[in-house]
């Protein structure tokens, strides 16, 4: 298939980049080629027909070659405060490149006010990517669902997850919308330039998530409270960076919103976190 219809997708073997290879897949005008540092690995996660391209997000000049031939690109990154350092090398070799138009992953903690540290990162991470002259459209999503498997470990081996802000409100989205809002952005015309926040149907606390989960594998989770500095210890403890854990932890008390972006962009309403907890029942099961 021609350059023309190809997407370059990073995070491709992620919740959000899977859904969306999937996506590709089956447009019959579109072709999708992945980066990944491991390419045999990316192509058993992603199964056989997958063009994948080695090369890494943070090491700019396995890019070029990588990104040729495409005009649409994806772009997912860790967060942090080096996000927008990372963006503009991926935009300025991708502009090289002859990609088009960038679709990013951002967050919908831009919106927050007083002004967060995820927040600043992704805006940094925006107007890098808007710096490059290339066409862009953003996606702002509130708390990704999948964040729940953060409790996946406690609620297995021990019915509990610990939280400091169990009544903390979010808007959970399942990531699969997130990439069907993404494959409509690379794949029709009329979103360049645009800004969308998406969030999941309803608002919910982490108490109430938990419960969804409990329900669906029909034995008590339980929620404890522990302090601020107990969850940020339990956090670094599972693998998420210092820095990050304090960011997380900084959210608190903000207040979200619904949209109905998704349905606008997709023609569907979004997803339930009761569904998605169904779909991943195994990782708490």
């Amino acid at each position: 298939m021609s350059g023309a219809n190809k997407i370059f997708v990073t995070g491709g073997t992620g919740n959000i980049g899977q859904a969306l290879v999937k996506l590709l897949q089956k447009s019959e005008a579109m072709s999708v080629r992945v980066l990944s540092r491991d390419p045999a690995r990316a192509s058993a996660t992603l199964g056989a027909g997958i063009e994948i391209a080695k090369g890494d997000l943070q090491q700019p000049a396995t890019l070029e070659a990588a990104m040729a031939g495409c005009l649409g690109a994806f772009f997912l990154a860790d967060a942090g405060p080096k996000l927008a350092e990372t963006a503009g090398a991926f935009a300025a070799t991708a502009k090289r490149a002859g990609v088009r138009h960038i679709v990013a992953v951002s967050s919908g903690t831009i919106e927050m006010t007083p002004k967060v540290a995820l927040g600043n990162w992704h805006l940094a991470m925006e107007e890098a990517l808007t710096a490059s002259g290339l066409t862009t459209t953003f996606l702002r999503p509130d708390n990704f669902a999948s964040n729940a498997l953060r409790w996946a470990g406690t609620i297995r081996g021990k019915g509990m997850v610990f939280s400091s802000n169990a009544d903390g409100q979010s808007v959970p989205i399942d990531p699969f919308d997130i990439a069907a809002v993404a494959h409509v952005a690379l794949t029709k015309p009329g979103h360049e330039g645009k800004s969308y926040v998406l969030s999941g149907p309803n608002v919910m606390t982490m108490r109430e998530q938990v419960a969804a989960i409990s329900q669906e594998l029909g034995k008590p989770v339980n929620v404890m409270e522990v302090p601020a500095a107990g969850a940020r210890a339990g956090m670094i403890q599972g693998g998420v960076p210092a820095i990050m854990a304090d960011a997380i932890l900084e959210l608190q008390g903000h207040a979200p919103r619904p949209t109905n972006t998704v349905l606008q962009v997709t023609g569907s309403e979004p997803r339930s976190f009761a569904s998605w907890v169904r779909e991943n029942r195994a990782a708490f099961a």
